[in-house]
């Protein structure tokens, strides 16, 4: 996942409670981190809704409502110079319940209800998503963002709060 011969790199790595309480907390962090890394704010935002989503997820799926679980999240920034692209790579881990990896899909965007677009959101937003299990328990979800790629967040049609 680390790219070789960067000049710039920072990483942080949170653990904490998988609770709503921690989620702005969580998207404050990570925009801060990802301007730091030249990542402009749409992009940056962009990338804390894929987090807030994922970790949403963790909290309503996973850990069936509990307030009290842990996860951690770990984020890179990658950046060789300040003219080059920037990076973005994530890993959330938890221990949550195990669930088929072949269940982790998006529900049809035409289906029209409330809920269901968390596995869509992630997978329009950033370059890569890919769910596995941990094995000591739990799941693994590691996402990348590339400065560079033509796979833009600016196409989904997405604000938010981030305060």
């Amino acid at each position: 996942m680390e790219p070789k011969n960067t000049e710039y790199t920072a990483t942080a790595t949170l653990s904490l409670p998988a609770s709503p309480a921690w989620y702005g907390t969580i998207r404050n962090l990570i925009m801060h981190l990802c301007r730091n890394c030249g990542v402009d704010d749409r992009n940056a935002g962009s990338i804390s809704l894929a987090i807030d989503e994922a970790v949403s997820n963790i909290h309503r799926h996973g850990y069936h409502g509990s307030h009290d679980e842990m996860i951690e999240i770990k984020i890179t920034g990658y950046r060789a110079t300040s003219s080059s692209p920037w990076k973005i790579c994530i890993c959330i881990e938890d221990l949550a319940d195990q669930i088929e990896l072949t269940k982790i899909k998006s529900r049809e965007i035409d289906d029209i209800r409330p809920g269901g677009l968390g596995v869509h959101l992630i997978q329009s937003i950033m370059d890569t998503a890919t769910w596995s299990h941990r094995d000591e328990g739990g799941m693994r979800l590691i996402m990348e963002k590339h400065g560079d790629n033509s796979h833009n967040s600016t196409d989904v049609k997405i604000e938010r709060n981030l305060h």
